[in-house]
């Protein structure tokens, strides 16, 4: 038996194998950390490297940041060095870290200077941790280095250390990734020294880091959270070799606290001593609860307030479900290299003198712990002694036995005659069973205990007493009492695991429903109405949602459920306080602790979404620890779900802001150049009749006007463009239909263009007997011709139009076909939008883009749609304009609602 345990101890664990197994597959990341700018960390790296390199390893440079040190470009001299690529960006050219060029070179070890560095626009990441990445998952290894203030879990800590946020952080999962990670050290002094002397940065600079971040204060506090962030690596590789190994813990190389709650009042006093005891030996310290499953509500209570006294202390507490107490405890502590255990001390009671304590235990199995016993800090009574396992029984627990008891007195009296008394016994270890799979162990103990009694008094000679005289009788109830311990204790154990089961199972369902309902919400009410619902539902207490919105000096409810509820005074000062010191408050809390409500804030990054209220105070059963956690859990999926409909809602507003910007530079650049053309033709053509009158021919008068006059039809039809596209956009342009032939509407649209139309031909190709159609004669007027003035202008010289014309399955097809350019196949759709010319920009020849959208709302308005072709010669464009076509009973129909509205 011995050495099955041995071989089972040693074996070793399969997540730190896997682990180490994802690090071996893919490239091995190495950090030089620093606490500050300036403490050696590239030179260190570049000293490293050299060695290794002359060793005969392949070590190449990526990018080196030496901000003009000498010493530091000259570590780099004998070292092979990837060509930086040039980049440009906003008139300045850069050179950065080139990761296709390394990528293609592939070398064994790549050295990347300043990990948390931001590239330039241009490249494929927007960060260096992202290039290194790609190295890293290539089977490249990667060199960096790396500032402790710019570890995104210590950002809040730099903040308010040293006053000023970073804003290039590296995710903690790629630190994490790192295989090594070397401290470089350099004492305040000794960097301010070097500051002075230039060798950090230039004069100027210096003496403003001097007033500023490199103060002693400063730099004493950064280098506490640099070697505190090496500590915890070294505590993670540690713990990982062990897994690696399959030792069993502790190993002490850094000190560590683990105390052992029992649910009883005495854990506020072993709380506060495991505190005293972590600070005066500087180290870290933890509370861990196990939850057998039979917790009575005072046990929960007690847990509830060890939970906010740990809290309060700045600790953290632990609870992992378990049927051992002793065994879960020690896994937990050689999991986590605990090196000191610290238990109350066990409370002594007559009725159970066969029950050895847990220090007893502990001190027997946990001998490669320190183990230290709390005395407790005041005397229990004999009579609270005597009340304690009475009152942890529920009114189930007592109930369930005393109604089960009689019925299974009657069934062995009824059988009494023709059963063995060892059989009867049968009878009874049934109702054990069923009280431990119906109320638990405790309640099984219970019934075993009195079913004891009964099977003895009624049952055993002589009867109706608690006296036996036959041997085999005592050995018979002995035997009954043991198996009925042993089976209560097994079935109320399943019994416990079941609950256990269905508890994880209706959390993980509860989560998985709550995500799904926030990832389909669309918008900020939506989530804030699914948040507020759930919590309320589950916890079956009220809810609300406070926020600010703009003018406003404190949050007031936005969301709340069931129905509508309204706070009282107090309880608005404590959801303002929440909101404005980001931190819980009333019920449970610290803050306004006498309030039924519990406000707790949704924090995203630096900004304040709102408040959730819980009124907690209403529930009559306390939380329990797992219930906490869960409502933490669905409160920060609350937080990530308001905060991305945050970040979508600014995406839209800020798509919406270009795309407003983009239309006005267009709609400015348009009337730049389409007033201002047709203007100055006006403006020279008026000013020359005035100066010129007697030098000029009548030819030269007749041509002067009709420019005049050319140019300001062209000048109407472009301000009548910009209000059809008005009247379109604010659906303001009404349909007043009437009865009109197609041929009507193309000679008058030619009649408009006819000076336009004096270099190009025009045919048609259209039958007879077309339909008449039921339109608006003036905007398939006006749609007509600016498709045909846009066939003019792409047009060559003695071009030729074809206008044709046929019905096809009721509607009616009108094809404008130019001998142009014609249009490639990707911007056949982009025609049609507004203030598109081809990329030509504004002062282009082809205008200002206005004339097809305003032709696809026209169109559009009827029913009808156009389109874009390739002539089928392949040569020129095509414009394709389906209307469908409405007899005359619809018309009638249709003017007859038209009316009557």
């Amino acid at each position: 038996m011995s050495s099955v345990g041995s071989h089972e101890a040693l074996r070793p664990d399969p997540d730190a194998l896997l682990k180490t197994a994802r690090r071996e597959a893919r490239g091995c990341l190495r950090i030089f950390l620093g606490a500050a700018p300036g403490v050696g960390k590239t030179y260190a790296m570049l000293r490293t490297a050299r060695e290794r390199a002359a060793e005969g390893e392949e070590i190449v440079i990526g990018v080196i940041e030496s901000h003009g040190r000498e010493e530091t470009e000259r570590l780099c001299d004998g070292l092979e060095r990837i060509p930086l690529a040039d980049r440009e960006h906003r008139g300045r050219a850069f050179r950065e870290f080139d990761l296709d060029a390394t990528l293609a070179r592939k070398p064994a070890i790549v050295l990347v200077d300043e990990l948390a560095h931001r590239n330039i626009p241009g490249g494929l990441h927007p960060r260096r941790y992202q290039d290194i990445e790609e190295l890293l998952d290539a089977g490249i290894d990667v060199w960096t280095t790396l500032n402790v203030q710019h570890i995104e879990s210590l950002n809040d800590a730099v903040a308010r250390v040293t006053g000023i946020r970073m804003r290039e952080t590296v995710p903690d999962a790629l630190i994490a990734r790192a295989r090594d990670i070397t401290l470089i050290d350099l004492t305040p002094d000794e960097l301010i020294q070097r500051l002075k002397q230039g060798k950090v940065y230039v004069p100027e600079q210096a003496r403003a880091a001097l007033d500023g971040f490199f103060s002693v204060a400063n730099l004493t506090a950064l280098r506490e959270l640099a070697m505190q962030t090496m500590a915890d690596r070294v505590d993670s590789d540690v713990r990982d070799s062990m897994g690696e190994r399959g030792e069993q813990g502790p190993w002490p190389v850094r000190p560590k606290l683990l105390v052992a709650l029992s649910g009883r009042p005495e854990d506020a006093s072993l709380i506060r001593a495991a505190r005293r005891m972590a600070e005066r030996r500087n180290v870290t310290w933890r509370a861990l609860h196990i939850d057998t499953g039979n917790a009575s509500p005072l046990v929960r209570l007690e847990l509830e307030k060890s939970s906010q006294l740990i809290e309060r202390l700045g600790g953290e507490i632990i609870v992992l479900p378990g049927h051992s107490r002793v065994d879960e405890l020690l896994d937990y502590a050689r999991r986590n290299n605990a090196t000191t255990l610290i238990i109350g001390r066990a409370v002594n009671t007559p009725w159970r003198i066969w029950h050895r304590s847990l220090g007893k235990q502990l001190l027997q199995e946990a001998r490669e712990f320190d183990l230290i016993i709390v005395a407790e800090t005041e005397r229990s009574k004999p009579l609270r002694l005597l009340r304690r396992p009475l009152s942890r029984l529920s009114r189930r627990e007592w109930l369930l036995p005393m109604c089960i008891l009689p019925i299974t007195l009657g069934l062995a009296l009824l059988t009494d005659r023709t059963m063995e008394l060892a059989n009867l016994s049968l009878i009874f270890l049934t109702s054990v069973l069923v009280t431990a799979a119906y109320s638990g162990t405790r309640a099984a103990m219970l019934s075993a205990l009195l079913s004891f009694l009964v099977y003895n008094f009624f049952f055993t000679e002589p009867r109706y007493t608690l006296a036996m005289v036959h041997r085999d009788q005592l050995l018979t109830v002995f035997f009954f009492l043991v198996v009925a311990m042993i089976g209560g204790q097994l079935a109320g154990r399943a019994r416990r695991q079941l609950i256990a089961l269905r508890a994880s199972r209706d959390q993980t369902q509860r989560l998985l429903q709550f995500s799904r309902a926030l990832a389909v919400a669309a918008d900020h009410a939506s989530v804030r109405a699914i948040g507020m619902t759930t919590l309320a539902d589950w916890l079956q207490v009220p809810t609300v949602y406070l926020e600010r919105t703009s003018g406003d000096e404190a949050p007031h409810v936005t969301e709340s459920h069931p129905g509508l509820v309204t706070l009282d005074h107090t309880a608005k000062q404590a959801a303002a306080w929440s909101y404005h010191h980001r931190r819980p408050s009333g019920h449970g809390s610290q803050t306004l602790a006498t309030q039924r409500w519990r406000f707790v804030p949704l924090v995203e990054s630096d900004t304040i979404l709102g408040v959730v209220g819980l009124a907690l105070g209403d529930r009559e059963v306390p939380l329990e620890h797992d219930q906490e956690v869960l409502i933490d859990t669905l409160i920060n999926q609350l937080g990530m779900a308001l905060g991305r409909t945050r970040l979508v809602n600014d995406l839209g507003a800020a798509k919406l802001a270009e795309e407003n910007e983009r239309l006005r530079s267009a709609l400015l650049s348009s009337v730049s150049h389409d007033l201002r053309t047709p203007l100055a033709s006006i403006i020279g053509a008026a000013s020359s009749l005035r100066d010129l009158d007697e030098q000029l021919s009548r030819d030269d008068k007749r041509e002067l006007l009709d420019g005049v006059l050319g140019e300001s039809e062209r000048l109407n039809r472009y301000i009548q463009n910009l209000l059809d596209m008005t009247r379109l956009g604010h659906g303001t342009l009404k349909i007043e239909r009437d009865w009109v032939a197609l041929t009507d509407l193309i000679n008058a649209a030619l009649k408009r263009l006819e000076m336009a139309l004096s270099r190009i031909r025009i045919e048609r190709d259209w039958p007879d007997d077309l339909p008449l159609m039921y339109v608006h004669p003036a905007l398939i007027e006006q749609a007509l011709v600016n498709v045909i003035e846009n066939a003019i202008r792409f047009s060559p010289p003695d071009g030729r139009i074809l206008i044709s014309a046929e019905c096809e399955q009721g509607d009616l097809i009108i094809r404008i076909s130019d001998e142009g350019p014609g249009i490639p196949e990707a911007l056949r759709e982009q025609v049609f939008d507004m203030f598109f010319t081809g990329g030509e920009g504004d002062r282009g020849k082809h205008g200002s883009g206005l004339g097809l959208a305003i032709c696809r709302g026209m169109i559009g308005a009827h029913g009808g749609s156009i389109n874009a072709e390739t002539n089928p010669d392949g040569q020129g464009t095509r414009i394709v304009i389906r209307l469908p076509l409405i007899d005359s009973q619809d018309a009638d129909l249709n003017s007859e609602t038209i009316n009557e509205r």
